[in-house]
């Protein structure tokens, strides 16, 4: 029987706040962002700061998951290297370090994908400048 995290926890959908989009990180004017559609999202967050760097840092540790069919690829190398997620409600982006496959353990299907992510910064226009 197929039964997604969706299918498991219904009310913890998050609806018309995440969305996912293309990145060209580090370029001259920093990263920039292209929105490629409107994500639902069940969220599991968290926080850790690393206290032996300099300067101290506080950053994300979130766990987003993602329905196959409204990604771009499931391809999870093209994900961290090429696409960064945004949430309106607190007009934040973020970076995809790590994506993995949801596999539904008795028939091998994927179900989901997970995307760690961290919070970025992006350039507003997604354009380059001409000067």
């Amino acid at each position: 029987m197929e039964f997604s995290i969706f299918d498991a926890f219904p009310n913890a959908i998050i609806s018309g706040v995440w969305e996912i989009g293309t990145c060209q990180h580090g370029t001259l004017v920093g990263n920039q962002y292209l929105k490629y559609g409107d994500l639902d999202v069940v969220i599991d967050e968290g926080n850790n700061s690393r206290i032996n760097t300099t300067p101290e840092s506080i950053i994300s540790d979130m766990l987003v998951y993602a329905k196959t069919e409204q990604l771009p690829t499931i391809s999870t190398s093209e994900l961290v290297s090429g696409y960064m997620i945004y949430n309106s409600l607190e007009d934040a982006y973020y970076e995809i370090v790590d994506a993995g496959l949801g596999k539904n353990q008795h028939t091998g299907n994927i179900e989901h994908v997970e995307l760690k992510v961290v919070r970025t910064e992006v350039v507003e226009d997604g354009g380059e400048s001409d000067s």
